[in-house]
């Protein structure tokens, strides 16, 4: 029997059919980036959410152990001064980094105290130079530098970068207890805010900052116009009459604390149309009334403000509770929620 070696010819796709084909792939790929870039955005808050609520719950802990909250930079649990986040090591379970010391410490880059949906974190260190931007004088196109590094940070220039901003109102410059510093109630104050871990703009003072969990000096010794007089020194210090050029270049001023709620204004602000609140007799005192910004261009990010990484801020409350506070609130509430003790009663913003 003779057999045919003749197979069957395969019809190639045609030109049109080939394009039809990775038209619908290319519209399938449209639809599903959206989606995954949403499910991974999500978890990413969640995940900073996570990071906030442990933080709050350390400390909740410090002030069980200790009869008092951290202080934004003194001495706390060891015999050496270090920043709110240092002394709060031994609670989020780096008791063997706590040990190191506040300068070896410095450094170390800690998941905890990083935010994965923050846009400028980097590879989550900072190069501190003696000679960075200026923060204060005059707000000059070129400005000229200054040395913000403390006389307490030798050696290395690196520095761990948090995305996280401790509310210098609620831990100040003295350790107070948790609930009567939290007058307003522990469910309406904020202590914990996110916060872009870098941060610079075209123009203003400061032009650019980080949130370097490390950082700090502790105010009121001997070197300083005043002594510590209460919970909040710069207070303290305009108050005695020390001009606000002093303290401006004082290195509390300086855009590298892990903290929020400051501003470099000590002065009463009047009310306008564009920002009815704080009203007139409401000063600022370096305390900053205005709402964070929401996912602001990474080079236009105001160093003294808040950010939240897209639509929402989280927050971490006095209870321990998180929040996701949306864009569209207003100042007012938003230094509601920031402000301890000045009698506000704060709206449902979950």
């Amino acid at each position: 029997m003779i057999r045919s070696n003749h197979r069957p010819i395969r019809r190639a796709f045609t030109l049109i059919e080939l394009l039809v084909v990775i038209a619908i792939i290319a519209v399938l790929v449209g639809l599903l980036v959206p989606a995954v870039q949403k499910v991974r955005s999500a978890a990413n808050s969640a995940q900073s959410k996570n990071n906030l609520k442990q933080i709050a719950l350390a400390v909740a802990n410090a002030d069980t152990t200790t009869g008092k909250m951290p202080m934004m930079f003194g001495q706390y649990g060891s015999t050496e001064a270090g920043s709110f986040w240092y002394n709060l090591l031994p609670y989020i379970e780096q008791d063997n980094l706590f040990k190191q010391g506040v300068n070896a410490s410095r450094s170390a880059k800690l998941k905890i105290l990083q935010a994965p949906n923050d846009p400028t974190l980097g590879s989550g260190t900072f190069e501190l130079l003696p000679a960075m931007e200026m923060w204060y004088g005059s707000n000059s196109a070129t400005l000229p530098t200054a040395n913000p590094i403390p006389s307490w940070a030798t050696g290395g220039t690196t520095w761990g970068m948090t995305s996280y901003a401790a509310n210098w109102l609620v831990f100040g410059d003295m350790a107070t207890p948790l609930n009567s510093t939290l007058s307003d109630g522990t469910s309406n104050t904020l202590i914990v805010a996110e916060h872009y871990a870098f941060c610079k703009r075209p123009s203003g003072l400061p032009r650019s900052g980080a949130l370097l969990w490390g950082y700090g000096v502790q105010p009121g010794l001997a070197t300083d116009p005043v002594p510590l007089k209460g919970k909040q020194w710069i207070w303290g210090a305009l108050d005695s009459g020390v001009p606000w050029s002093t303290l401006q270049a004082h290195l509390i001023n300086a855009p590298y604390w892990a903290r929020s709620i400051w501003v470099n204004n000590p002065n009463p602000v009047a009310a306008s149309a564009a920002y009815p609140y704080p009203p007139s007799n409401k000063p600022w005192r370096c305390r900053c009334h205005r709402k964070p910004e929401f996912g602001p261009a990474v080079d236009n990010a105001h160093p003294f403000k808040e950010q939240g990484y897209g639509s929402s801020i989280n927050i971490a409350m006095g209870d321990g509770s998180v929040r996701s506070l949306a864009s569209s609130i207003t100042d007012e509430i938003w230094y509601s929620y920031a402000s301890p003790d000045e009698g506000e009663v704060n709206p449902d913003n979950n």
